[in-house]
This record gives structure tokens, sequence and C-alpha cells, in this order.
């Protein structure tokens, strides 16, 4: 029952009067099947009345016609039963809503309705729905109406009642601009708001705005203005939650207010009960206060006497206070003298220059070298490092004479930064912990207990094996197979530097698998499941990040390649739950092209990458021809090595 549905919108004709009943005012006619109490009309009433029809004749009904011109699609309704409290059990429990367009038979020729001019065709204003025009067309008869309403009137213009094509109706632009200036009062006028407002904006107004709309209060369900809501929940409303007036000896009800006397009424006892714990507990305070205080006396006592002593003791402290001041200043001469020494004897030197890190890859190690730090006095003849050095040192004064200048050296892995050189030569040489590939180092130099801020810093890194192409020369088997890109290329499982093995012989040799040259070479079909393995060797652990594969060139095979396949990996190689998986392809046919010595790379995914002695590739599936041979001629791959390079 708000103010957004049809009968409300007709009693205020478009919200823009007071309300009336508009069966009452004559807008639309309410009749029932019979009368007992009330009337018809009260059927649109705003307001909760008795009002029923007699037991007969049945069916019992209740109908409203809108009038000629006026159809209506129902997405919802309301219904409200009589207010007397005797007719709760004659509530309606089985009903059915109707709806017609005509009430009854259709009317003939001669009974044709006359035109009804609900508001002035001449000008906007209500239409055949009380309301403003919403999109305005105008009708072959010149007549204006809602595009959303034209489709629903059946051809025949509710104004002159001529008929019309609904396809041939044209945009009514002076309507719409018409209407965009229109102003009308807020349709809560009456209870106060002075509002004016465009027709477009009423109901944003009534939503938003307007201070003087009605709404539901969530406590005690009554209508209270909307700038009233909040005092009226914190001052009126009955159902408004107040704590009980012995809350403060310990009563925890918290009840609405109409309800809160009932709630002192019949607690009596318990609230008496709650009094009396409260003052014997003040009882036993005041007890244990008087004790306290007893205490404090006596503390207080014993202060005064402590203070007494104490006074004395400052006297004592005083008197020391000057021979410590005597001694101090006499402390402070003697460190600064010595404070002097020390600047005297020791200067810092300047920071080395020049600092170089080298991969060096026959020894595997870093080598390092800076410039040297000239001391005061040196005599660069017959001492290179020294002569080298002698232009830098030229245009700054030189440091004053001191003990020889030593060097430290610094690497900052990815743990802790760590000291790996201490002494006085210019150079020196580094190897990589087990599990390092880079490290950035700096090198200062020191002279007795002063040493120099440190270097520009230097960076190198262990050489990795990247990806470039399909089975170029900077992965893993190519590298050892030249030991370290030193010697003449030989496939390492041949040369026992690696192992190779798998499920069965057919044609062909394990070996091939880490070789650089296509062949023919598979497993036979049984036992399952199909594998060929590579094993590093003691002390490698190989951490892939890509890995290559290349199919047997033989012409014949081309449909055996590889479709459904799992790379894994192992530490021991021992039971199966020690192989964990690298890399997975399930029924990918194009995985390798076919055609013969087919090559393809496929990537490691990060998460499931991990430093490995073991690989193996296993054969999940069959190959695109549905044979069970795993044919292979090579496999490279990519990433980082720990342990033996050679």
């Amino acid at each position: 029952m708000d103010e957004r549905g049809l009968f409300y919108y007709i009693g205020t004709q478009g919200r823009t009067q007071p309300w009336q009943n508009p069966a009452e005012a004559g807008w639309v006619t309410a009749t029932r099947s019979s009368d007992c109490l009330g009337k018809a009309s009260d059927l649109m009433g705003r307001v909760a009345c008795e009002s029923h029809t007699n037991m007969q004749p049945t069916p019992l009904w209740w109908q409203v016609d809108l009038g000629a011109g006026r159809l209506f699609r129902p997405t919802r309704y309301t219904l409200r039963h009589s207010n007397r409290p005797a007719d709760v059990v004659w509530r309606l429990q089985s009903w059915r809503l109707e709806g017609s367009v005509d009430g009854g038979p259709l009317p003939g020729a001669d009974d044709r309705p006359q035109p009804q001019r609900i508001s002035d065709p001449d000008a906007v204003g209500p239409g055949d729905c009380f309301a403003h025009y919403e999109d305005p067309v105008v009708l072959s008869c010149g007549d204006t109406v809602c595009r959303v309403c034209a489709p629903a009137l059946g051809g025949v213009c509710p104004t002159c009642c001529e008929k019309f094509v609904a396809e041939q109706t044209l945009p009514s632009r002076m309507a719409q601009r018409l209407v965009k200036q229109m102003q009308c009062h807020c349709p809560n006028r009456g209870l106060g708001c002075a509002a004016l407002i465009g027709v477009l904006d009423v109901e944003h107004h009534l939503g938003a705005e307007c201070e003087w709309r009605e709404e539901e209060c969530d406590q005690c369900h009554q209508q209270v203005r909307r700038a009233e809501m909040a005092r009226h929940k914190d001052t009126t409303c009955a159902r408004k939650p107040m704590a009980c007036g012995y809350a403060d000896v310990g009563c925890p009800t918290r009840c609405p207010q109409e309800d809160l006397a009932a709630h002192e009424r019949d607690g009596v006892v318990a609230h008496m009960g709650l009094l009396r714990q409260r003052l014997a507990d003040t009882s036993a305070d005041l007890t244990q206060c008087k004790a306290d205080l007893t205490q404090c006396k006596a503390d207080l006592t014993q202060t005064r006497h402590d203070l007494g002593q104490t006074q004395a003791q400052l006297a004592e402290s005083r008197a020391a206070q000057s021979d410590t001041a005597a001694a101090l200043s006499q402390t402070q001469r003697a460190l600064a003298a010595v404070q002097s020494q020390i600047d005297q004897l020791f200067t810092p030197p300047a920071a080395p220059e020049g600092l170089a890190a080298r991969w060096d890859e026959a020894t595997k190690e870093v080598a390092l070298d800076w410039q040297p730090v000239i001391p005061a006095g040196a005599d660069p003849v017959g001492d290179p490092a020294a002569a080298a050095c002698c232009a830098l040192a030229a245009a700054a004064p030189p440091p004053p004479a001191g003990p020889p200048v030593r060097y430290r050296v610094q690497a900052t892995l990815s743990s802790s930064p760590v000291v790996v050189y201490t002494g006085p030569e210019c150079r020196c040489r580094y190897r990589f912990p087990e599990g390092e590939d880079e490290a950035r180092f700096v090198v200062v130099a020191m002279r007795g207990l002063a040493e120099s801020g440190p270097s520009a810093p230097a960076t190198c890194t262990r050489p990795a094996f990247e990806y470039d192409h399909d089975m170029d020369e900077r992965g893993l088997f190519h590298y050892l197979g030249t030991q370290g890109r030193t010697q003449p290329w030989q496939n390492p499982a041949e040369a026992g530097w690696v192992t190779a093995t798998r499920s069965s012989e057919l044609a062909g040799k394990a070996s091939d698998l880490t070789g650089r040259q296509p062949c023919a070479s598979c497993t036979n079909n049984q036992p399952t499941p199909l594998w060929w393995q590579v094993d590093l060797g003691a002390g490698r652990l190989f951490t892939p990040t890509r890995y290559t594969l290349r199919h047997s060139n033989y012409p014949g095979d081309v449909e055996n390649r590889l479709q459904s396949w799992r790379l894994e990996g192992s530490v021991d190689g021992g039971a199966d739950g020690s192989w964990r998986t690298l890399d997975e392809h399930t029924n990918e046919p194009n995985a390798l092209a076919a055609r013969p010595d087919a090559m393809a790379t496929f990537a490691v995914a990060p998460e499931r990458a991990f430093p490995a002695r073991r690989f193996r590739v296993l054969m999940t599936g069959p190959s695109p021809s549905g044979s069970h041979h795993l044919m292979l001629s090579g496999l490279e791959m990519y990433g980082s090595l720990r342990g033996p390079q050679q």
C-alpha cells in the first residue's frame, strides 16, 4: 500500500493533486456481487475499514473498471483484509485474480463508445493514464499518446476513438520539450513539502529527496516522516531498546521501551537480590580500604626514616662527585692525547679501483684483480702494479706514512656476504660453492685499524645452459660431450660420462638418446611401461627449464611419434615413488611434427622444476598410429647444473 500503485496514481491525478478515492470521484468504477457492509468503493480506499459482500449470490466477486481506452498490464497486486478483529477467521484463503478487456460481450456498432477527453488534447498533461507523456508519439488522427501505450490500445485512439496503425506513429518533439518544461508540486504537498519539481523528476524526488515522505519504522512498524525517523527511533519509538534501571547493580536485561515498566515490576525480587549483593560487596570493599589505610600509615613512617638516610648518603655522594669530576677531566685529556696519536698513525687509505671479475673456463674459478693503492713513500721502480697506479696517485696528495696496505675481498651470494680473500696481493681466485652460480664482489683497502670504502662492484656468473634453438650447442649434453666446450664432441653416454638406459631394445642403442645425429632407434613394445633414462652420475644435479625431443629419422616411423609422455626426474632413481613429474603431455599428436627427425622444445613449469640426477621419458599412451614403440633419436636439456661439469 505504498504511493507507487495504480489507484494512488489515479486518485492523485498523476501525483499532482491531493488524494481522492478514484471510485468515489468517478475516475474508475467499483462494483461487487452484493452489498452487506461498507461500499464497493472501499476496495480502492487508503484507510482500512470493515467492508464485505453478502454470502449470496455466488460466486462472490469485487470488480474495478478502469474506463474506456485504458488498459493496464499488472506485475504485482496487494490485498488488504477488513480491520475488524472478529473478521480474522473470515480472511481470504482461496481466490483468483482475473482480467478482461471489455468485461462482457463486445459492443455493437451503435454502442461504439464516444470520445472521452480526460484532459485538453491540445496541451501536454495527464493522458488516459493520468500521467505525463513518456516518449510521446503522434497518431494518424493527430492525437498524442505514449510510445509504450500505443501497442496496447488495440489500434483505437483513446481520445477520438479513430483507428490508427501502430507502425505509422511519429515522435512528437514538441510534446517532449513541453513535458521537460512542466513542473508540479510534490505529491506530499498536503503533508508540508513545498518542493516544486519537474514532472520527470517526481519519482527521484520521492525516493531520495523528499523529507515529508512517510516510511515504516523497522522497530515499531509505524509510518514516520523520513526527516523525523532518527529522532523517532531515539525518543518516541515504543520499541526502542532500553537498559533496565537496575543495570548499574548488575541487571543485564535490555527490552523495548514499552515493556520496560512491566520488566521492572515483575523483577522486583531479583532486583532486590542484586541490591543486597551490591551492598555486601561495598561493605567488604570498605573493610579492605580500612586495612589498606592502616598499611599505608605504616609505610609512610618507614618512608620518612628511609628519606633521612637517603639525604645523608646524598651529601656523601656530592663530596665524591667533586673527586670524580677532577678524575674525569684528567681522563678526558689522556683520551684526547690517545685519539690524536690514533689519528696520526691510522689514516684510511683510498678505495681500490678497477675491480674486474672474470670466469676462468680452464680452472672453473673466478679470477679477480684490481689496481693497488700506492702507500706513502712507495717506489714504483721494479713494481709494475705500483707504476701502473702512479698516474692516478699523482694528482692527489700522498697519504701519511703508516702500516702496509692489505685488501679484503667480499662476495655476496644468494645467502649472506662472505669474505673470500684477505691479503696484500691485488689479485685472487674464487670457486663457487655448490648450488651457487652468481656472485657480486667488492674489495676494501685496509691500513692498520682503518679501512677504505668499498670499490665499485663487479659481478661474475657461472656459465648457464640457456636455450637458443632446437639441438643447439648450449645444452647440457653438448656441454658434457665437449668437456665444458673445450674438446671435440663425443657422445657423453658412449664416453662413459653419463649413463643411458631404456626399458627394452629393438633398434639402435640406448646411447642414441644423447647423440647429435638423428637415427632410427626405438624400444620394443614390451615390457610396459616404456621408458628411456639418462643418469648424470654421482655428485651432479641438474635443474631443467626446457628440454628438446627428436623423433626417429626413418620415414616409415612418422606416425609412430610420441604424443603422450611424461618427463620425470629423480635424485636417486629408486622406486617409482622417488620419480617426480617435471612435464606431461597427453594425446598431443602435433607436439612433434609429422616428419622424420622432427624436433620440438618444451618448457618445464617453474613450480615443477627441481634438481635431479636421473631423468627419464616415460611413454603414457599409444602413438598416432596406435603402436606402443618408444621412438627417439635425441634429447637435450637446458637449465642449471650443480656438481662436476666435466
